[in-house]
């Protein structure tokens, strides 16, 4: 407990330096001490006391260091300049470090940019994990396995739809560019699967009494076109979509990121996640149509009214906002999952599945 109450003020320490004081050069303090004639364990009881006369940050690893104003490092991203600390780097100096990974640098920046404000430390302490010493050659291919097999039979499962589940969690693992073809759940060399997989999704969906309504009244309109698209979970991410296109077919000094996943097969993985999320939504959407039609005196049985009614003005904010307030949990419980996900590929532990 101490140990983790420890690592979580580090966190917070981290994060407040790397978040909102200005960026600028850390020197060891023994290295300030030594430039300046102070006898280090002096450095260190002036430091400690509180006496010492410039300013002093612990990072992440619990180093001691000067902060330098002579220079800064513009506008680094947090996890960038946190990884950075964690592999004793300058901030974009990777050349021949077989210990930086440039696919967990963009997606470690990704996620603490999407996650809650709470959960940025927890994503801070990952570049502890990223800077370990053993080469990430292999990361490209794990987050790609997790992405289309492991979270995606992880979503179903946490969203209570653990026989669609079953379908995709005893697949083979994508280890590289020959199992991806074989095996990428939406790509050309699964297309049956992939048709099968949309079939039994929808199929439990309205087997559970969650499907969309047959009905074309107003609050199944309502409902309907306030079902969020925008689920802020891995597979369905577009800025981590967009961050892995900009990275694929680079070379580093020590690695080839491949081309594939594309920007299109990415693309096309977010057709998988959505059909639970939708079906969680539905009643908290249609429970909230029936109340916005009730205030505004509109027939819920009518067909939706014409542009610029109040029922539209109103209604599809209030129903939108009632859709995303029920994910909340789950997307809350996926961000955990990314963020242990993330872990397990730095360190190359397996993967460790969900269950009810």
């Amino acid at each position: 407990m101490l140990r983790m109450a420890q690592m979580a003020r580090l966190s917070w320490m981290a994060l407040c330096h790397l978040c909102h004081c200005q960026f600028m050069t850390p020197i060891p303090l023994s290295q300030w001490a030594d430039q300046n004639g102070v006898p280090r364990r002096t450095a260190y009881n002036w430091a400690k006391n509180g006496k010492l006369n410039v300013p002093i940050h612990r990072t992440l690893t619990g180093r001691l260091v000067v902060l330098d104003d002579d220079e800064t490092l513009g506008d680094a991203h947090p996890f960038v300049a946190a990884y950075a600390e964690a592999l004793s780097l300058p901030v974009g100096v990777h050349s021949g470090d077989l210990h930086h990974s440039p696919v967990l640098e963009a997606w470690g920046a990704d996620l603490y940019d999407t996650v809650a404000d709470d959960l940025r430390p927890v994503v801070l302490q990952l570049t502890l994990a990223a800077a370990c010493a053993r080469p990430k050659r292999d990361a490209w291919w794990r987050l790609t396995d997790w992405l289309g097999r492991v979270e995606l039979a992880d979503w179903y499962t946490s969203t209570g739809f653990p026989e669609v589940a079953a379908l995709i969690s005893g697949r083979q693992p994508i280890t590289d560019q020959d199992s991806y073809l074989d095996w990428w759940p939406c790509g050309v060399g699964s297309h049956e699967f992939w048709q099968d997989f949309d079939a039994a999704a929808a199929q439990a969906v309205a087997a559970a009494g969650l499907g969309p309504s047959e009905h074309n009244d107003a609050v199944s309109w309502l409902t309907e076109s306030a079902l969020t698209d925008n689920i802020a979970i891995a597979g369905r991410r577009e800025s981590l979509r967009n961050r892995l296109d900009k990275l694929a077919g680079t070379t580093t000094d020590h690695e080839q990121i491949p081309t594939i996943p594309d920007r299109s097969d990415l693309w096309s993985l977010r057709g998988m996640y959505p059909e639970p999320a939708w079906a969680i939504a539905r009643p908290h959407a249609r429970r909230t149509a029936q109340s916005i039609c009730a205030i505004v005196g509109w027939d819920p049985e009518s067909p939706a009214p014409p542009d610029g009614h109040p029922l539209r003005e109103i209604g599809y904010r209030a129903c939108l906002h009632a859709a995303e307030t029920a994910l909340v949990p789950y997307v809350h419980d996926a961000h955990l999952r990314e963020i242990d996900a993330f872990r397990r590929v730095a360190l190359g532990k397996p993967w460790h599945l969900f269950t009810t």
